[in-house]
């Protein structure tokens, strides 16, 4: 299982989310009819021309999609901290376990 991700790798993600142009990033064709443009992107090379249209069309997709899914871990984020402090609550008014009262 991947490591929970750290505030700071989110801050460094966001910065770099923030950074870029923005979108959404159009693909382009060659003179020769091939996508080798995506957005501020250029002269896209794969070693397979099978490959080269899913991988242009992932790095226009991600460009879009990385804010939609950062946002979302940050969403969640705030949700489980937030579980986390009614958690807290809720155990401190309960009574300790082999306490007897009565």
């Amino acid at each position: 299982m991947p490591e929970p991700l750290t505030p700071d790798y989110l801050k460094r993600v966001q910065k770099t989310i923030l950074g870029l142009p923005k979108g959404p990033w159009e693909i382009e064709p060659s003179e020769h009819g091939l996508p080798d443009r995506v957005g501020p992107i250029c002269f896209l090379e794969t070693w397979s021309d099978q490959e080269r249209v899913p991988v242009v069309e992932f790095i226009s997709f991600a460009r879009e999609a990385m804010p939609a899914l950062f946002g979302e871990v940050a969403r969640q984020s705030d949700v489980i901290r937030s579980l986390e402090r009614r958690i807290r609550a809720l155990e401190a008014t309960q009574p300790k376990a082999g306490v007897r009262h009565g």
